[in-house]
């Protein structure tokens, strides 16, 4: 499917190109000459759809710049514009553009002509140099329709020598047993569709993009070096799966999580590449998932050497025993929760679990910033409020856990008032409120 960016300010044109080219093309958007530019720094599209008349940087001065860099300087553009002039009509050729549509347009119209330049392009063996006959080749999962994991790895592997640069990205989606659990198999699968859909944006036609496992994806990026590059890329694959739930309304169930491994840095072969992007993934899950780590050679080796229990004791003590709750990365509260639970049902404690949600007021989209910030908030709205002996991890960007111990429903409401009543006074905007779940674990 042939990848076109639509670049124009005006919403409605944008709406209705979108309803005309969404069934036969792979859609981006870009509401400025600006916003087009960062795009190009990490996908480059088939065709781009351009309009000319935009503030701050018009369509002639966006060409300009497109051709100007090698990596996006071949890209076809078909130029819209509401003038009618000859001269218009003479600056569009001249700067290279393959054709160009009057605004407003016909919508049959705008269809016609964009598969007629597919087609002119096509004729011209345009496309040709672009495409990987083994990708093609290659056979494909039968439900995301990205290449599969032999194929995938097959195809990488030749790819990856101690001569060649390139990024491996090791995606994966974050408690999908929970969504399949929770939501149904459809859901879950519905996700894993959606993931590749956003990886295909972030990838280019010289790049691999396969599905290795049910929840993992691998992405070979050919060629780059540049980590703000790859880490651009891995963010926003992130950004657009947390938009992708929140329209599926499934915010706080799932997220993605991406390691990173750079050849030939960290492996001259698809082995040693691999086994450093699935530390890198391993570091993410371990630390809150929903992020994005490169692999550090420094971070996975691992520990030698005999020492004293004494020595032991100073190291892992922790050392802010005397302020508020312990927190813990969610494997970690694992544990220490089903420690507590076993306690409970001998009856040596009293447990109440408690679940928090950052739930944005309706219609209201908080940024990644805004939730971020929030998240901050009741971060220290918990330190000042529980005490040493409870347990706190986050468990989404959206949602923390507490167990708390010898707690009894009778003292449990006064601490969830003063949660609140924190997090509400620290909470500036007020858009984002905070509810509580609670779960006595001995009635």
């Amino acid at each position: 499917m042939k990848h076109i960016l639509i670049v124009d300010d005006d919403s409605i044109n944008v709406q209705c190109a979108k309803i005309v080219l969404a069934n036969q093309y792979k859609l981006s958007t870009c509401a400025s000459g600006l916003q087009c530019m960062k795009f190009l720094e990490t996908s480059v599209p088939d065709l781009i759809l351009l309009d000319l008349n935009m503030p701050f940087m018009d369509g002639f001065e966006v060409i300009s710049r497109i051709r100007s860099d090698a990596r996006t300087a071949k890209i076809p553009i078909v130029i819209m514009t509401g003038d009618r002039s000859p001269e218009i009509e003479r600056r569009c050729k001249e700067v290279g553009a393959l054709d160009y549509i009057i605004k407003p347009f016909i919508p049959s119209d705008l269809q016609v002509r964009m598969e007629q330049v597919f087609l002119n392009l096509e004729r011209a063996g345009f496309y040709a140099q672009d495409e990987n006959p083994a990708a093609d080749a290659a056979s494909r999962d039968p439900l995301t329709g990205v290449i599969d994991g032999n194929s995938g790895w097959q195809i990488i592997d030749k790819c990856v020598n101690p001569n060649t640069n390139g990024a491996l990205l090791l995606v994966g989606v974050d408690n999908l047993k929970i969504v399949n659990a929770y939501y149904g198999i459809t859901a879950g699968d519905n996700l894993l569709k959606a993931l590749a859909e956003i990886m295909r944006h972030y990838t280019d036609s010289d790049d691999v993009l396969c599905r290795i496992g049910g929840d993992c994806f691998l992405a070979y990026i050919a060629g780059v070096t540049d980590k703000e590059v790859v880490g651009r890329k891995g963010k926003g694959i992130i950004a657009d799966f947390q938009q992708k739930l929140f329209e599926f309304h499934m915010e706080g169930n799932s997220s993605v999580s991406v390691g990173v491994a750079m050849a030939p840095d960290d492996g001259d072969n698809l082995p040693l590449l691999y086994s450093a992007a699935d530390k890198a993934l391993y570091h993410v899950k371990q630390n809150g998932k929903n992020s994005l780590h490169f692999y550090s050679q420094n971070s996975s080796q691992g520990r030698g050497g005999i020492e004293s229990l004494d020595d032991l004791y100073d190291k892992i003590r922790r050392s802010d025993v005397e302020k508020g709750s312990y927190v813990l990365d969610y494997y970690a509260f694992q544990y220490v929760f089903n420690y507590l639970c076993r306690q409970a049902e001998r009856g040596e404690v009293r447990l109440v679990a408690v679940l928090l949600n950052l739930l944005p007021e309706e219609g209201y989209l908080p940024s990644t910033e805004d939730t971020e910030g929030a998240m901050a908030i009741l971060d220290q709205a918990l330190f000042s409020c529980l005490r040493r002996s409870d347990v706190v991890a986050r468990y989404s960007n959206r949602q923390m856990l507490l167990a708390l111990p010898n707690t009894s429903g009778a003292e449990l409401q006064p601490v969830v008032d003063r949660i609140n009543k924190s997090y509400t006074e620290k909470m500036s905007n007020g858009k984002i409120h905070l509810q509580i779940y609670v779960k006595d674990i001995m009635g």
